[in-house]
């Protein structure tokens, strides 16, 4: 990789040299990681990893399975539960602590790989802005975020080290590709367009999360309809504009296969939960919005 990058550093002074290293860095070229060695081999069969395993997560969820925590992490629903899902829920972490500790990992890579990044990246304003539209995302989930909610259901440990874990190999592979193996352009088309879209995802995805926290009272742990912002379109407000967010990363990393994979867990992780949402809130509520659909406004 040494080699590559003293290549990638030179001026002008051989420009076949340089576009042939330009090539190695490209976005689209991180498909073909599973012939390449070290970093970008580990990059790749983590994002292969992570995509079949989602893929059989919602296959689970859509099928009905409630992921045990928030409003299905309850004495009842436990107790109506399966052998499995009683399991999981068997030991509560406070939601503050839980989503503190599980969404860490994401800004630990994103200060280590930014430390040790390959020269060319770090210098690149392209590589720089994506992974600080990372960034912002993560220090208000993880920071911001926990420490603004209200009345929020524990969240089963389980379920915390699961996303503990995607959140350490979603880091590595975002932040890793970013400051080491990637050419992202500033002002290339797919760059513009993705941060657009990013920024659109994260403005409504945090007007989403404000509606939802002034739902409740100092105190008041119960549920109730929410209105305005996305929530007049869509159930699931917050997650179809974090799948926005993750979509119009994936698009402003050039469609590496690590912003795809990521867009694409997002998806399969919170689709269906919106799915949850959306028929959770017909069942409690008789005077429920009826046009709302679940998680694509108009659509579904």
């Amino acid at each position: 990789f040494g080699s590559r990058t003293a290549v990638f550093l030179v001026g002008g002074s051989s420009v076949a040299s340089t576009e042939a290293s330009m090539q190695d860095f490209s976005p689209l070229a991180s498909w073909q990681w599973y012939a390449a060695v070290d970093g970008q081999q580990y990059i790749f069969w983590t994002c292969i990893s992570l995509n079949v395993c989602f893929v059989f997560s919602a296959v689970i969820l859509f099928l009905g399975v409630e992921a045990p925590y928030g409003r299905y992490n309850q004495a009842e629903s436990k107790d109506k539960s399966n052998v499995i899902m009683r399991v999981l829920s068997s030991i509560d972490v406070p939601a503050k602590a839980a989503w503190i500790i599980q969404e860490c990992p994401t800004l630990l890579w994103a200060a280590w790989c930014f430390v040790f990044a390959d020269p060319a990246c770090r210098a690149s304003w392209g590589n720089c802005l994506v992974l600080l539209c990372f960034v912002a995302h993560y220090v208000n989930r993880t920071i911001i975020y926990p420490l603004r909610t209200r009345g929020s259901k524990p969240i089963p440990m389980p379920v915390m080290l699961m996303a503990f874990a995607f959140c350490f190999l979603n880091g590595y592979i975002q932040c890793c590709s970013l400051m080491r193996y990637l050419s992202v352009q500033a002002g290339n088309l797919t760059t513009v367009v993705g941060i657009a879209l990013w920024a659109t995802g994260l403005y409504l995805n945090l007007d989403s999360d404000r509606i939802l926290r002034n739902l409740r009272g100092s105190g008041e742990t119960g549920y109730k309809i929410p209105y305005g912002g996305l929530f007049e379109y869509v159930s699931g407000a917050n997650f179809c504009a974090e799948i926005l967010e993750w979509t119009g990363f994936a698009i402003a990393t050039g469609f590496s296969i690590a912003g795809v994979t990521f867009a694409f867990c997002t998806f399969c992780n919170i689709g269906p939960r919106a799915v949850s949402h959306h028929r959770w809130y017909l069942q409690k509520f008789e005077n429920y919005p009826k046009h709302r659909k679940a998680l694509i406004p108009l659509i579904w």
